[in-house]
């Protein structure tokens, strides 16, 4: 059965409230974040009869939230204990031009996504990559797209690298081991393909 035409276009401009704060997180009118946009969409849901409270509460799958919360702090500690910025000079450390600048980018980023979020590593090494591009006289541009593109192929390879996956290894019930075994050998084809586009 279809829902009404109130459920509809109340969702609808619950969906719209998200979308705008999601996509423009400085939205002048509204200028909350993501974060809490998020929560006042879910909140709209329920006000407008979206969903029931049981319903709403139905959707949240504790496992997956503890999961990412616990992801999250850890990465948080490890950039207050400057692991990105050792990670960083990593970039630089004897480096032979661009060309091998730019494999270790592709390299490092992968690596470092799976296991601690495509979305860390990307703001985290980003400022890391311009200064370094300045210093160097390079232009930054193929290696912000490096960084993004293999940040986003290495994430694949473990169930922690991005939201989707872990969604997929814990409803589908697989084990950490299994899914990083089953994804490993195409997150390295994948990145040796990225890496040898951008050369």
């Amino acid at each position: 059965a279809l829902a009404s035409l109130r459920v509809v276009i109340l969702g609808s401009f619950a969906f719209l409230v998200f979308w705008v704060l999601a996509v423009f997180p400085s939205f002048k009118l509204l200028p909350i974040g993501r974060t809490a946009g998020a929560l006042l969409a879910s909140v709209l849901t329920v006000i407008f009869g979206v969903l029931s409270p049981s319903e709403a509460y139905g959707s949240i799958d504790l496992s997956i939230l503890g999961l990412l919360f616990g992801t999250m702090l850890v990465s948080v500690y490890l950039q207050k204990a400057d692991l990105f910025k050792y990670l960083g000079h990593l970039l630089s450390w004897k480096s032979r031009g661009g060309m091998d600048l730019l494999c270790r980018v592709c390299l490092l980023s992968a690596v470092s996504s799976a296991f601690f979020t495509n979305d860390t590593c990307c703001v985290l090494f980003t400022g890391f990559i311009l200064s370094l591009c300045k210093d160097k006289g390079l232009n930054p541009e193929p290696f912000l797209l490096a960084l993004a593109t293999s940040a986003n192929i290495g994430s694949s390879a473990t169930p922690i690298g991005n939201p989707q996956n872990l969604v997929i290894a814990i409803q589908g019930k697989i084990p950490f081991g299994k899914f990083v075994r089953s994804m490993f050998p195409a997150m390295i084809v994948g990145v040796a393909v990225n890496t040898g586009l951008l050369l």
